[in-house]
């Protein structure tokens, strides 16, 4: 065979970034106004075009609504793409949603085929479906590109799943790029599934258990769209499910990555390590509600146990309890010997009340300043309906912890004594609700009353022993209490209940680690964060204590990239240790790796 055959030099190949944008509503747009959404698109993508050649990027092509590039390298392809999308936002600021240019993004790499005057390639074509899979407003990336920035640009990383695209054989593992790193830090975050040798023993804990999910209930109310009272609805059933000591209960934030998402029971099993799978669906007309739940076995698929219910709203609590009784018994648990406490928890008396909480709840998971901000309006609208109503100062207090945490207010002191004062009520109003003792947990711990912050931790996992958020703050909280040791196997169980667990987890167990100089352990850990920008800190003080300098300078460099004010004695005054020694071990190994 001929040498020209053999490197098919007819088509040339090459190894190439390929970028594709998409301006989303497109045809909408000029419906309404086509000289006007023509001219603001051409101008758009001039300053886009600019900005391509600014990070060494070909323009390859460019039709009214779409954009393509290739790049050398896949670095200077997710530059752009977020500094696009930054772009357009800033573009949008002053003009009304109708108007705003909004985008979509993707990034691939591989082999790309010039043939004539064309790039074509079955890479091109990866890179083109992950862009119109792509959340509007978002950069979303491939596996394979990942792997070459995650290490290298300080973004946030989202792991969407390993996902079918249209005419492409294999599914993909899908990243989007967020450009609030800590925010990622709390976000369910889709993994694959490891060997589980290294906590055998708490699997085998959980699997002595029947194991259950209870997926995103689906909402068949039209008015709804955002689908908000489905949505509080199954994260209620999980709660209450969550109360019994027989069950093993996969957390929330692991089962709301399934929302609007059509995946094989079996798959899903399997991904979260389960037996039995809770399904459903809602649909609330006036003062009625029609609620369908299926209970099936993971491995046949089959249903175990279905019930339809056509009831009052009002009835709502009511329906909750007695569907949390026949899931239980379903799966064998006997409730006598549970250990669940039967007093109900506090609920509002009026269904305002409630719908104003789950309105807030659907917001404040969004991890973000506005969304916080918006979810503290409806939990302060709950409260003046029902001043008395626990669940909702625990969940306000929550608004004001995370103001706190994200600096997302301009006097973090007073938002971190305010969650505290909300706490204290929401636990005297109701000993029985876990969420207040978890909210007054995590503050006790920085206002560095650590006694009394893990007694609330204890209480909270005594009363929903399935809170995998509780554990993890309990594992933060044990850690600071020079009690790591005890943490590590808390954090564990964490992991187990929330399979997509988010990066937090692995952050607070990679410093436990790190308090117990078990530096390789930490490193190994915190290099599984599918975002590892905020575990730098960690990552620079554990190679810096094992001698591996150039290592720690690489992760100091890129701490300073991020923080270019980085100081250490900030660090120094947050660390909410007991001990000062191990706040001093953590701050040396800053130090020794190069920061100041």
């Amino acid at each position: 065979m001929s040498d020209k055959s053999d490197n098919n030099e007819s088509h040339p190949r090459r190894l190439r970034a390929i970028l594709f944008g998409d301006v989303v509503g497109y045809s909408r747009m000029m419906a309404v106004d086509e000289d006007d959404t023509s001219t603001r698109i051409a101008q758009l993508f001039d300053k886009i075009e600019a900005l391509g050649k600014k990070h060494r990027g070909e323009l390859v092509q460019t039709s009214g609504d779409g954009l393509f590039f290739l790049f050398d390298s896949v670095v200077d392809a997710v530059r752009l793409g977020t500094e696009v999308q930054t772009l357009a936002n800033k573009e949008g600021d002053s003009l009304p949603d109708d108007r705003k240019i909004l985008m979509r993004i993707g990034v691939h790499m591989g082999d790309v085929l010039r043939v004539t005057n064309q790039y074509v390639g079955d890479a091109v074509n990866v890179a083109s479906r992950i862009e119109s899979n792509a959340r509007v407003g978002s950069v979303c990336v491939s596996g394979a590109v990942y792997e070459q920035i995650k290490h290298k640009l300080n973004y946030g990383y989202q792991y969407t799943g390993r996902i079918e695209l249209k005419n492409i054989p294999d599914p993909v593992d899908i990243y989007e790029i967020s450009n609030d790193t800590q925010v990622v830090l709390m976000s369910a975050s889709p993994r694959k599934r490891e060997p589980t040798t290294a906590a055998s023993a708490i699997h085998k804990l959980i699997a002595s258990k029947p194991t259950i999910a209870v997926l995103p209930f689906t909402n068949l109310d039209n008015s709804d769209q955002d689908g908000f009272f489905a949505d509080g609805i199954t994260e209620d059933l999980i709660t209450n499910l969550s109360r019994f000591h027989a069950l093993s209960v996969i957390s929330r934030s692991s089962t709301f990555v399934y929302k609007n998402r059509e995946v094989p029971l079996p798959r899903v099993g399997e991904e979260l390590g389960i037996q039995y799978v809770v399904t459903g669906s809602i649909r609330k007309s006036a003062r009625r509600l029609r609620l369908t739940v299926e209970l099936f076995d993971c491995k046949t698929a089959e249903p175990i146990w279905r019930e339809r219910y056509n009831r009052e709203v009002d009835d709502i609590f009511d329906l909750q309890d007695e569907i949390t009784d026949l899931i239980s018994t379903a799966v064998a648990v006997q409730t006598q010997t549970a250990h669940k406490d039967d007093r109900r928890i506090q609920v509002p008396a009026l269904i305002e009340t409630y719908t104003l909480m789950l309105k807030g709840q659907q917001k404040i998971f969004k991890y973000n300043r506005e969304q916080n901000a918006q979810a503290r309006k409806m939990y302060e609208a709950a409260l003046e309906s029902e001043s008395d109503y626990s669940r909702a100062m625990a969940a306000l207090s929550r608004t004001h912890n995370l103001d706190w945490r994200y600096s997302w207010t301009e006097n973090p002191e007073h938002a971190l004594e305010k969650a505290h004062e909300l706490a204290q009520e929401s636990v005297l109003i109701d000993p029985r609700d876990a969420r207040g003792y978890g909210e007054l947990g995590f503050v006790n711990l920085y206002r560095k009353e650590h006694e009394s912050s893990l007694a609330s931790f204890e209480k909270a996992l005594q009363l929903n022993p399935n809170d995998t958020d509780v554990m993890s703050n309990m594992g933060d909280a044990l850690a600071h209490c020079g009690r790591s040791e005890e943490a590590i196997p808390v954090l564990e169980r964490a992991l187990v209940l929330n399979p997509f667990y988010p990066d937090q987890y692995l952050w607070y167990l990679g410093g436990a680690y790190f308090n117990l100089k078990r530096y390789d352990e930490a490193i190994k850990t915190l290099k599984k964060m599918n975002s590892p920008a905020e575990g730098r800190r960690l990552l620079a003080a554990s190679y810096a204590y094992l001698g591996k300098k150039d290592d720690a300078s690489f992760q100091a460099s890129k701490v300073l990239e991020a923080y270019p004010n980085f100081n250490l004695k900030h660090w120094e005054a947050v660390q909410p240790d007991i001990y000062p020694e191990d706040t001093e071990h953590f701050v040396h190994g800053l130090r020794l790796s190069g920061l100041t």
